[in-house]
């Protein structure tokens, strides 16, 4: 080179510096980005640009771009620890969490007593949901600094995820007697002891602050999610509103809005989030929530709300990828309802995930993972996981006392109890009507408690009319609900809903009656050791006893039957095959069962019977991304996806079963309340049984409807059961129009024969 070419080369090596400095000074980092690369191109050295180039990126939200642009430099400073903890913080940001411990690990080693090290470290291990680990960490940096309010926040963070609650509560005291007036604090505070059900403490802390403060609104959002928890929903409501009528884009105030309104009025809780995100567009918490919501709307269109959903969901990923994990739970619902493959793995196995959801008590996040195994170890961790949450429940409730009851053997009637938020126009119901219309008002005593917020409807107000007494408590407080139904003196209280949308689970750990149970709500044991029995029957109950927490309550025949809601849908006269000139299998089951080897046992059917074709009958499938996304996903499969075909509908979709030959179900966890609306309408099931609860609940169906021989038990067979039935035209033709008489003379469609099983097996449990 030339000592002119290589003055030259300064000098644009110098310009591409100085422009780059006052770019960042000016706050332009698009021009400081681009000046650096100049800088680099011109032969800067690493220690010249690396840092700042690295930064400016990760501010951006260009975070893998970051660690490129560091990469020489830390490699060339092994020893250095402000320069290792720095390639930390850029790992962190690109969500590169377990290499980022790595690297924070050795900063501190480099560092003993630096703070910032041990920082950063405890706080990747809390995303990780190494709770233990975090707390160690935090621990260590408050040996650096003992009078910093922000790690006193962070490890009483820590230490409730990791279910020392009480440790948690002193952290975040010492906290606040360091910064009295910390909104952030407060608001930690007050959730550990609503948590821990310390409602006097948390009225005397709040009433405390507010009067302090009387001025603050962060502090009078507190005071409305006392009154809330606490079961004084309207005067929550009215001071939530005075807050957002001096502030409207106020965050907090507008996320606890949301969180009164999610169930009841899913469109006010949306306009509440969709101001929290105008108002506050780099905050994390309000995009997730507002994701979480949408995903779940059903008011207008629901393929829009789905399609806003997704479009927010790639852009959290994009601009908070280090945060993932906490987004998980919205995230994933997402990916697996538009058939995002990518995306959805991308988030993150559930063995990574099920730590951080049970630090934050997320048990409604486990539904969704029930598929999400591979072999016993996995269903073994789940089982241990619900166990887990339903310890951490109990350990902050103190049980109530039911009201004495003579022995049945005096002869008074059993007293049972059914406790869902869902007995109204819902599946649930549709099952456990024959329970509320079919008893001896001689013999038993039936009880209903519904916590449902919405309007009762026609379903509701028939069951009230049925049953020996109608509770409906909406949004009354955990405490109160079990005193409620203690005073009822229950033999049995059997859960219907788990942790969905309005149920309180949390209830039967007060145990209010002298037994409890769960039953159809929730196809996996719900985790509370006080539900002492889980109703199953010969089929659904695993064969490895580990795979249940509570005791069988096992029917002889059915765990459920086909009630009278299952209406008289016409049957079309043709097969779909004859009328279409192709035979069609297809789906109406969640796509949060579309497992990747549920895709794979679909596509062999597929590639095995040339010319058929694949319908999804879902809601979903009127979303351009879930159209998309499946074309992908077969394609992917050496499946033209052409083959596909899609109805994109929700509540009227019994007659489209009318365009499916063969139902494929769904794997490893099958369908349940579809495999039942499937075969009603005359559709032959393939079902792949499986060692867990999840795994079996079309084994039931079928088993009970004559159809036994269509639920295998290795993937090869389900293949092959498809193929063959797929050539059975002539069985195809019998079942379409025989079917339904069939299930009749069957227990799957006896509800009254169910009934009776029901109270006389009830009745020996309680007398026992």
């Amino acid at each position: 080179m030339t000592a002119e070419l290589r003055k030259r080369r300064q000098e644009e090596l110098e310009t591409a510096l100085a422009e780059a400095r006052a770019a960042l000074d000016r706050k332009d980092l698009e021009a400081a980005v681009a000046a650096f690369e100049r800088a680099r191109a011109a032969g800067a050295a690493p220690k010249l640009v690396a840092r700042d180039h690295a930064l400016a990126l990760s501010e951006l939200g260009r975070h893998a771009e970051a660690v490129d642009a560091f990469r020489d430099w830390f490699a060339k400073r092994k020893k250095d620890g402000d320069t290792q903890n720095l390639m930390g913080v850029l790992l962190k940001r690109a969500g590169r969490l377990q290499k980022a411990v790595e690297v924070f690990e050795r900063a501190r080693q480099l560092q003993p007593k630096g703070l910032s090290p041990w920082q950063n470290l405890g706080n990747v291990h809390a995303q990780l949901g190494n709770h233990e680990e975090a707390v160690r960490c935090y621990r260590g940096a408050l040996r650096l600094s003992p009078k910093s309010p922000d790690l006193w926040r962070l490890l009483g963070r820590s230490c409730l995820a990791a279910g020392r609650t009480e440790e948690a509560i002193a952290s975040y005291r010492k906290g606040l007697a360091l910064a009295p007036a910390n909104q952030t604090l407060a608001a930690l505070l007050l959730q550990a002891l609503l948590q821990t059900r310390q409602w006097d403490e948390a009225r005397s802390f709040i009433g405390g602050l507010c009067a302090a403060h009387p001025d603050d609104s962060e502090f009078a959002v507190l005071a409305a999610r006392l009154a809330f928890r606490t079961g004084n929903t309207d005067t929550a409501v009215r001071q939530l509103d005075e807050v957002l009528a001096r502030e409207p884009g106020n965050l907090s105030a507008n996320l606890q809005i949301a969180t009164i309104f999610a169930d009841s009025d899913r469109r006010r809780a949306n306009e509440a989030l969709e101001r929290a995100v105008a108002a506050h567009p780099q905050s994390f918490d309000a995009l997730d929530r507002l994701i979480d919501s949408l995903v779940r709307s059903r008011y207008d269109s629901e393929t829009a709300h789905l399609e806003r959903a997704y479009v927010l969901s790639r852009r959290l990923v994009e601009r908070f990828p280090s945060r993932i994990p906490d987004a998980a739970r919205s995230l994933r619902m997402v990916f697996m309802r538009v058939m995002d493959e990518e995306r959805m793995a991308a988030t993150g196995s559930f063995h990574r995930l099920l730590p951080i959801w049970l630090g934050e008590m997320r048990h409604t996040a486990a539904l969704h993972e029930l598929g999400q195994i591979s072999g016993m170890d996995d269903r073994l961790a789940l089982v241990d996981w619900h166990r887990a949450w339903g310890r951490r429940v109990a350990a902050v409730v103190r049980p109530v006392t039911p009201v004495a009851m003579p022995a049945l053997a005096t002869g008074r009637k059993l007293r049972i109890g059914f406790m869902s938020s869902d007995l109204r126009n819902h599946p649930v119901t549709y099952f456990a009507l024959p329970l509320f219309e079919g008893y001896d008002p001689e013999k038993v005593e039936v009880f209903c408690y519904s916590f449902s917020e919405r309007r009762p409807d026609s379903l509701h107000r028939q069951i009230a009319g049925k049953v020996t007494a109608f509770r409906h408590w909406p949004k009354m407080a955990d405490a109160a609900v079990a005193e409620g139904i203690a005073a009822d003196g229950l033999d049995i209280l059997f859960e219907l809903g788990a942790s969905t949308a309005m149920n309180k689970l949390e209830v039967m750990a007060y145990r209010p009656a002298r037994l409890g149970a769960s039953w159809v709500g929730y196809p996996h044991s719900a985790g509370l050791e006080q539900i002492d029995y889980i109703l199953t029957d010969p089929y659904i109950t695993p064969e490895d006893p580990r795979l249940l927490i509570e005791r069988p309550f096992e029917m002889p025949e059915t765990w459920v039957t086909l009630s009278r809601m299952f209406g008289e849908v016409e049957i079309a006269e043709d097969l779909p095959e004859a009328r279409k000139g192709q035979l069609t299998f297809g789906t109406a089951n969640n796509p949060y069962k579309y497992t990747p080897s549920c895709l794979d046992a679909w596509a062999a059917v597929l590639r095995a019977v040339p010319g058929s074709r694949f319908l999804f009958l879902r809601p979903e499938a009127a979303a351009a991304s879930f159209v998309a996304n499946s074309r992908a996903a077969f394609a992917r499969r050496d499946v033209d996806p052409d083959r596909l075909d899609y109805i994109g509908v929700r509540g009227a979709h019994l007659k489209h079963y009318n365009e499916i030959d063969i139902a494929l179900d769904t794997l490893p966890h099958t369908g349940g309340t579809t495999t039942c609306e499937t075969l009603w309408m005359g559709v032959p099931v393939v079902s792949l049984v499986g060692p867990g609860f999840p795994e079996r609940l079309s084994y039931s169906n079928l088993s009970n409807a004559g159809l036994g021989d269509l639920a295998v038990r290795t993937v090869d067979d389900y293949v092959a059961q498809a193929v063959g039935l797929a050539a059975d035209r002539t069985r195809r033709q019998q079942l379409r129009h025989g079917l339904r008489a069939q299930i009749r003379s069957l227990p799957l469609g006896q509800p009254e024969r169910f009934t009776r099983h029901f109270y006389d097996l009830a009745t020996r449990v309680a007398a026992e």
